[in-house]
């Protein structure tokens, strides 16, 4: 007993972020009167209301806003300091074995596709990335985050389904995509659980295959320092309560507030981070390496693009609309809705570092005389 205390000790404040994603929004609608007969359907196949339709204003705002945010970025994690001496680069060896299941899982793919299983399909396509971008990254360096820590992967895919399922759950308050298609609750849920299931393993797994490219990884991780001075616990509280405003106002107020919304399990990690003394995700820039925020978002676009493209090939098995956002779009999504997507990035490695506990004791390199400069860490900044 007192062993399954300390392991799930470092697990609390993930468990209570979670615990808040579950039970504000159902609050919010409790408080606000709306019928949660109207809601809460599974599978969720059509919307219970007309979205608000493309307003010029919020589209110019919010194309403005993501330019910004986009420009802001660029401006400052652009390398400003020299690069740190260039080690000699690994011999190039053979592609491991275990990259024969990205092959099975891609042909497991096809039957899949053939059955119309396209979430399924969707699920196996990624699960297919996963294994082979850890392959490439252990035959350039020997090392991998699957061959690495098994352990610890394995347990990415229990996270990554129970956040998957509780982004789910916030949905059926917003009603931003539904599965048109989907008929069935079964087959439903478990395709739907095998695509979630893999999101967190596959989007760690490329953060440490793009890593391991030296131009990508001294391309952000060179900038010039950033001091914006020590955070304050009050300043944790204040997006403590933002986060949980977004929350609560998503069955109130779902057309307006889901910008909010779909930020909120950000700006939980971000406040739980420094109510606990503990680095948030954009510590990094304080000594200007920005590899911790640009590689996990990098890494959630490329998934992103991966899922749209073959959804919009196979499918649709999901159709996402997107209330008074319009303009040009990128695979049925609106250009400035992507910066979303490469949010989800950040708060994937803030889920996957509260994981990492039972492994720190024994933390692992590169094997030496590899060559690689760089130690691939599991966790950091928890």
């Amino acid at each position: 007993m007192a062993t399954l205390r300390a392991y799930l000790r470092p697990l609390l404040p993930m468990l209570a972020a979670a615990a808040a994603v579950l039970v504000l929004p159902l609050l919010g609608a409790l408080l606000g009167g709306v019928p949660l007969t109207e809601l809460l359907r599974l599978p969720l196949s059509a919307r219970a209301w007309d979205p608000l339709a493309a307003s010029p204003l919020w589209t110019w705002l919010t194309s403005l806003l993501a330019l910004a945010l986009v420009a802001a970025a660029g401006y400052f994690a652009w390398p400003r300091r020299p690069p740190a001496r260039r080690l000699a680069g690994s011999p190039a060896r053979r592609i491991p074995r275990f990259a024969w299941l990205g092959v099975f899982a891609l042909l497991l793919a096809i039957v899949a596709a053939d059955g119309a299983a396209v979430s399924t399909a969707v699920a196996l396509v990624m699960l297919a990335a996963t294994v082979f971008a850890n392959a490439d990254t252990q035959r350039r360096t020997d090392s991998c985050l699957l061959s690495q820590r098994p352990g610890y992967f394995r347990s990415l895919f229990a996270a990554s389904l129970v956040a998957g399922w509780l982004f789910h759950w916030v949905n059926l308050f917003l009603q931003l995509w539904v599965y048109p298609s989907a008929t069935e609750t079964v087959p439903f849920v478990l395709g739907t659980s095998l695509a979630y299931a893999v999101l967190l393993p596959a989007l760690l797994s490329l953060r440490q295959w793009l890593a391991s490219f030296p131009r990508i990884l001294g391309a952000v991780s060179r900038a010039q320092p950033l001091d914006g001075g020590a955070a304050s616990p009050q300043e944790g509280w204040i997006w403590l309560l933002v986060a949980l405003l977004g929350l609560a106002g998503a069955a109130l107020w779902p057309d307006w507030i889901y910008p909010l919304t779909l930020t909120a399990p950000l700006l939980l990690a971000a406040a739980v981070q420094q109510l606990r003394g503990r680095p948030t995700p954009l510590a990094g820039i304080a000594t200007g390496d920005w590899s911790r925020i640009l590689l996990p978002a990098l890494a959630a676009l490329l998934l992103g693009l991966l899922a749209q493209a073959l959804n919009a090939l196979l499918g649709p098995a999901w159709d996402i609309t997107l209330p008074l956002i319009g303009g040009p779009e990128l695979l049925d999504l609106p250009l400035s809705a992507w910066i979303w997507v490469a949010l989800l990035g950040p708060f994937g490695i803030w889920l996957a570092d509260q994981l990492t506990d039972p492994w720190k004791q024994r933390p692992q390199q590169p094997p030496p005389g590899s060559g690689f400069p760089v130690r691939i860490e599991i966790g950091g900044g928890s």
